[in-house]
């Protein structure tokens, strides 16, 4: 499986925690997954408004939009290859952006339930759930359902994470709320590794104490077309992102390939901010492994049609430019 620049970790987390729990193996090939490739469309609310007086205060949620994205986060995912600092210094009327939002997420549940005795099922066993002590502080129920009974990881399966105050690493916040994984479609290969996804998070009050919370869901796809690289999908659904003291909700996709050396994502859909909505779409940001798109912009447009670009003129240098429609 791809470690893809934007596929999310919480995905791929409880997909090793579904492989622990089933038991993993078997096969599952002919459900399988196919990666929408269409771009999505957003439609801008009657009562959307960018002005220059107005656009600083997009500045912010728009670059934590296309950080997030660039670096591999999806919202309630931590991780990425840079420093926050570094990332956001030329960013002007930028708030500071956290360097993911639930650093824990499902990537605790894996680590803790490889490191617990007895996760695999010798025989198998509909729902099976655990509450275990998390490395730093705080405790993670996890309720993986096995919809079939077959020890396999296949459609319908299912887990619930439960974090209480949950800390993974030491120097990271504490993460409560729930987050709960639904496999659509998988192929697996022989030895039973998943070669393809197509799942569904739902997060619900997910909290990173001091950073934000997540609540909504989204769809995750994967597909691995050679042994290094793999095409790969978000679609966030009406996914509520607080963060830096402002509320945002997602209607967007990222989609793109990842590979060894390096791969491209686009963003395409809508995002609300203070009760309006605004059409969300981008150039092709292509990247090098490790490192951040150089080049490429991302726009946001109100329903005049009169558009916030941000261009990106290095991996931490950004120009914002207002452009009213038909200039």
């Amino acid at each position: 499986m791809s470690t893809g620049s934007f596929l999310t970790r919480a995905a791929s987390a409880a997909l090793i925690l579904f492989l622990a729990a089933c038991g993993g193996g078997g096969g599952d090939a002919a459900t399988g997954v196919a990666v929408p490739t269409g771009v999505r469309s957003g439609t801008a609310s009657a009562g959307s408004d960018l002005s220059a007086a107005n656009a600083a205060a997009f500045t912010g949620p728009l670059a934590r939009v296309f950080l997030g994205a660039a670096d591999g986060n999806t919202p309630g995912v931590s991780g990425g290859r840079e420093t926050p600092q570094a990332l956001t210094a030329t960013i002007s009327g930028a708030a500071p952006v956290s360097h993911g939002l639930v650093g824990l997420s499902a990537l605790t549940a894996a680590r803790v339930m490889a490191a617990a005795s007895g996760v695999s099922r010798e025989q198998p066993l509909a729902v099976s759930t655990q509450t275990l002590a998390c490395p730093y502080g705080g405790s993670l129920t996890a309720s993986v359902n096995d919809a079939d009974n077959n020890n396999k990881l296949s459609r319908g399966d299912s887990a619930t994470l439960t974090f209480n105050a949950c800390v993974a690493d030491l120097g990271l916040p504490a993460a409560s709320g729930s987050l709960s994984f639904t496999v659509n479609a998988v192929e697996l290969d022989a030895a039973g590794e998943p070669t393809a996804l197509d799942a569904t998070l739902t997060l619900n009050g997910f909290v990173e104490a001091g950073l934000g919370s997540l609540s909504g869901s989204f769809r995750v796809w994967y597909k691995d077309e050679t042994p290094t690289t793999a095409r790969q999908r978000v679609s966030y659904q009406a996914t509520t992102v607080t963060e830096a003291g402002q509320t945002l909700r997602y209607d967007f996709d990222q989609y793109g390939v990842d590979g060894a050396s390096g791969g491209s994502f686009d963003l395409n859909g809508a995002v609300t901010l203070g009760g309006q909505t605004y059409t969300l779409t981008s150039d092709v940001f292509g990247y090098t492994a490790g490192a951040l798109p150089t080049a490429g912009t991302l726009r946001l447009r109100d329903a005049a049609g009169d558009a916030l670009i941000l261009r990106v003129r290095s991996a931490t240098t950004f120009d914002l430019e207002f452009q009213a429609n038909g200039a």
